[in-house]
């Protein structure tokens, strides 16, 4: 009775009661998007396909890539569906290497929702457990409620993993948002385990890599993502029979702040104050591929410091990484004149040689939207002439349930 009573309480932690209006999207079955995805595509009409994630998305570790990605080998089973049927495919891979959901909640604009796309296919499992605990579970959901709130478009989830035991990787907190949302998702470990419990993870991957599968490795993700997507195209009910998407979404599980982000760089957020601050911080050469990146700040002057009045629920910088940069400190001035704990923007990182990393933290977050000034310094202690680089300010809007 004791266990019973602990999954209960659990469950109503992950799902919420559903308030009345959040009922039609709560009794919507999981595969009503995706089968209205793939009815466009057996009608031959014009389908439009995006894989959003980090690396392992964009294919990094095969090779050549456009042709053994695991997004290139799904983008081939659609581009056979639709010779057969007629229809326009627009398939299209806006991964970008070494950045996660934070980073995507500030993309979905301009790389994915410009394009009206029908279907995501979303991976985030990888590099989101890197991201802050206290911030990954909501920018994860903002990225979906992005995606999906207000439109009829479908997400499909990736749920990839490390090479060694236990096979780490962020399902553990996405599939309950994913359940939540009703999307359906392929977990690699999950499919690959079922399949064969015994199976040596060594042949997805080459030499000492544990994040980035080869060519093989690949080639498995891909199976299990058009093995979904043929059990649904299979089985698909006729036109009539398949009833049309709930566009609004229930009340979130976290909040909505990642659901509403302005992000501003140089071009179009000037400091209110900046002592030692310029333009010039490294631009992710892929998202420069994908269009609409900006530059940010950089300084290589210790006393540096610059302000900024920015309002949001939750206030966050990005910052490129390298063994060569310095680091930085951020904090706000709350409404009431006191500030916030500081929160060191590690923009040395050792680990960074020879290659940039990039990176998200949060300074603040409230339960609504606040006018803060935000102060970003130079730390002190650091590498003469060696540069601090800060390439965006993230203001995450409205905040709760709401809708």
């Amino acid at each position: 009775m004791k266990k019973i009573c602990i999954a209960v309480v659990v469950c109503l932690l992950l799902f919420p009661l559903a308030a009345e209006g959040d009922t039609a999207y709560m009794n919507e079955k999981p595969e009503v998007r995706i089968q209205n995805v793939l009815a466009k595509l057996r009608r031959g009409e014009p389908v439009t396909v995006i894989a959003l994630g980090g690396s392992i998305t964009t294919g990094y570790a095969s090779g050549p890539i456009t042709e053994n990605s695991w997004a290139s080998l799904t983008g081939r089973w659609f581009g056979e569906k639709a010779a057969r049927t007629g229809s326009r495919l627009r398939y299209m891979n806006e991964g970008v290497s070494g950045t996660d959901s934070a980073f995507a909640s500030v993309r979905i604009k301009d790389h994915v929702a410009a394009f009206n796309p029908d279907l995501v296919i979303l991976e985030f499992a990888m590099n989101d457990q890197w991201l802050d605990p206290k911030v990954r579970r909501r920018t994860y959901e903002g990225v979906i409620r992005q995606i999906m709130d207000g439109t009829d478009c479908a997400v499909l989830a990736l749920f990839v993993n490390e090479r060694k035991p236990p096979y780490a990787g962020q399902q553990y907190e996405q599939q309950p948002v994913c359940g939540y949302y009703h999307i359906p998702f392929v977990s690699w470990k999950d499919s690959v385990t079922a399949e064969n419990k015994n199976t040596d993870w060594n042949k997805f991957f080459d030499g000492e890599e544990t994040i980035h599968p080869n060519n093989a490795g690949h080639e498995s993700i891909a199976k299990y993502i058009t093995a979904k997507l043929s059990s649904y195209y299979d089985s698909l009910p006729s036109d009539n029979a398949i009833p049309s998407p709930v566009k609004e979404l229930p009340k979130a599980l976290t909040d909505t702040g990642f659901q509403y982000v302005t992000y501003y760089s140089m071009d179009d957020k000037k400091p209110e104050t900046n002592t030692g601050w310029r333009k010039g911080s490294p631009v992710h050469s892929e998202w420069v591929q994908h269009g609409q990146a900006k530059q940010g700040w950089q300084t290589d002057n210790p006393d540096a410091v610059m302000t900024f009045k920015v309002t949001g629920s939750s206030i966050g910088v990005t910052y490129c990484e390298s063994d060569t940069f310095r680091n930085a400190d951020a904090w706000v001035t709350k409404p009431d004149g006191t500030d916030s704990q500081h929160v060191l923007l590690e923009c040395f990182s050792s680990i960074r040689r020879g290659y940039l990393g990039w990176a998200y933290r949060e300074i603040i977050s409230g339960p609504s939207e606040e006018t803060y000034v935000l102060h970003i310094a130079v730390k002190k202690r650091g590498r003469a002439g060696s540069s601090a680089n800060i390439t965006g300010i993230v203001a995450a809007g409205k905040t709760g349930l709401e809708k």
